[in-house]
Parts: C-alpha cells; structure tokens; sequence
C-alpha cells in the first residue's frame, strides 16, 4: 500500500511539471506595439527612453523545449536549460542562467490570452508582452 501511495504522488508531481512545461513549449516572439504601449503607460520612461527601448524590442524570440530554452535576436542566440521554481494558473517562474554572466536567476511568465509578460525589475513597472508564434 505505502509503494502504491508512492507511485500515484510520483504521478501527480510528474503531471504538474509536464503541464508547465507543456504551457511553455514552442516559439515566442517580443511584441513591440503592445509592450511600448504597455511602457507608455505603466512607467516613467521619458519618449527618448522609449525610443531606445522601442529599437530592441519586436526582435527576440524564445523558443522552450522540454529542457532548454533558446534566446535568439539577429544573430545573436542564448541557450540554457530551465527548472520550474512554480506555477500557479497564470504564472511560471523558472530557473535558468542568464545570457552573459551565466549566473542561474528566475524569471516569471504571467500569461495573459495568447502570451505572456515577462518583468524586469531593472526598471519600475517595466514588463515586456511575448505572442506565441503559430507554425504554419
């Protein structure tokens, strides 16, 4: 009885990680009408602060497989593998390393329809919005 117990948790704790995963998979692409609308908005960023966030934004994609995630703007590209930290019904934070300093941060997804925000808190209030892209 103890083992059956044991496997039917091992279960459940599998089928929650897979269902965060599952929510993440596939290609993500920065949308930089919504965000610099967003920006406008939300934070105290001056229009010359908005320009020049408005010139890297609409560019990177992130793409998760079940392991890993990939950055890629132009040519420049990014790869880490991920750990989910938690999840509720709109957001997943992970564990990755960050692109450059390789040092492990989390991040957070808050899904919102067919994407998600993604804070930094480098700036107040500042979060930029990723669509998923449909293959075709």
């Amino acid at each position: 009885m103890k083992n059956l117990i044991l496997a039917v948790l091992c279960f459940f704790i599998s089928i929650s990680a897979f269902a965060g995963s599952e929510k993440l998979i596939g290609t993500w692409k920065s949308n930089k009408e919504t965000t610099l609308n967003y920006l406008k908005t939300h934070t105290k960023l001056t229009p010359e602060q908005l320009a020049k966030v408005g010139g890297a934004l609409g560019k990177m994609t992130i793409t998760f497989d079940a392991n890993n995630m990939t950055l890629k703007s132009g040519d420049w590209k990014f790869s880490s593998s991920y750990k989910f930290i938690s999840e509720t019904q709109n957001v997943i934070v992970i564990e990755s390393e960050e692109p450059g300093n390789k040092k492990i941060s989390q991040t957070k997804f808050e899904f919102e329809g067919d994407g998600f925000w993604t804070p930094d808190d480098k700036i107040p209030n500042y979060k930029e919005r990723f669509d998923k892209v449909i293959q075709k």
